[in-house]
């Protein structure tokens, strides 16, 4: 037998004990300290035959007609000290699944309590609803339910608000933020073309590139390499020519003795080739000379 339970009831009618379901659902009593005698407990179902009175609650030990006990002294809820006990212990009944509840004034002894299953509510004298006192009705209605409440809950998704539609942005940032951004415009190849080459390209409608390397060599150290060429041979042609100059001065002095016809010299440049060169005779001991 629970702690806190203690049966009386036995020359009642409602002898029976309590349903086993119903002491599990009481067990929060142990943790108030508190002790439910029971005076009036189960009885057989409606129809048995068996002796039994008043509704069904009772029947199978669903519910019980109890008076609460706490260090010793019997409760009364008609004491302004003791009241508050009785409403925890509504309020942690509900919460446990226990549903139906009745007290007060002209309900029972003093200080007695229904307590069990069966449909939900409160009552006071007369087993009526109206009769509840404030109280009772309080703290049933300010606890928690163990049992879930379907239609609080169909009640309370109708009326949850519907979530926020996203703004609307204004028509001119739509569009300006649409725009796409200006992409950055590639880079054209370099063109290693020289003038000749542009020059060819645009009278055949050709479209030759210098490549980036030839023969496995930059065609930027190729091009510096041909500039020293260049150079070299701008150095050798003016040597040339300082030298043409010299000979000629030389044969003009030779030849002044012996005619007054002025002698034409011309030498040629050091890189035409020796087939186009011409040898000439003698000049005055010179040894001849090439034009």
């Amino acid at each position: 037998m629970a702690g806190y339970i203690r049966y009386a009831n036995q020359n009642a009618t409602r002898n029976l004990p309590l349903d086993e379901e119903l002491l599990k659902r009481l067990a929060y009593l142990e943790s108030l300290g508190v002790t439910a005698e029971v005076f009036s407990g189960g009885q057989p179902e409606k129809g048995s035959g068996l002796a039994r009175i008043g509704s069904t609650r009772h029947d199978h030990g669903n519910a019980a007609d109890v008076h609460f006990y706490k260090d010793g002294k019997k409760l009364d809820w008609a004491n302004d000290q003791d009241r508050p006990i009785f409403e925890e212990i509504v309020k942690r009944g509900k919460a446990a699944g226990i549903t139906g509840f009745g007290a007060g004034p002209g309900y029972m002894q003093p200080g007695s309590m229904h307590i069990g299953m069966g449909n939900p509510g409160v009552w006071g004298a007369g087993g009526k609803g109206d009769n509840a006192p404030g109280w009772l009705r309080a703290a049933y209605e300010g606890a928690t339910s163990g049992k879930p409440d379907v239609v609080a809950e169909v009640v309370a998704a109708a009326n949850k608000p519907e979530p926020a539609s996203p703004q609307m942005p204004i028509l001119g940032q739509t569009k300006a933020s649409a725009q796409p951004q200006p992409q950055p415009k590639p880079e054209e190849p370099k063109s290693r073309n020289g003038i000749l080459i542009q020059a060819y390209n645009k009278l055949t409608g050709s479209d030759v590139q210098i490549p980036d390397k030839i023969f496995g060599m930059e065609t930027d150290d190729i091009d510096k390499s041909f500039a020293g060429i260049g150079d070299f041979a701008k150095a050798i042609t003016e040597n040339d020519n300082q030298i043409n100059n010299q000979i000629q001065s030389a044969a003009r002095a030779a030849a002044g003795s012996r005619t007054s016809t002025p002698v034409e010299l011309q030498l040629m440049g050091s890189f035409q080739p020796m087939s186009k060169k011409k040898k000439k005779g003698a000049l005055s001991g010179l040894g001849g000379y090439f034009v």
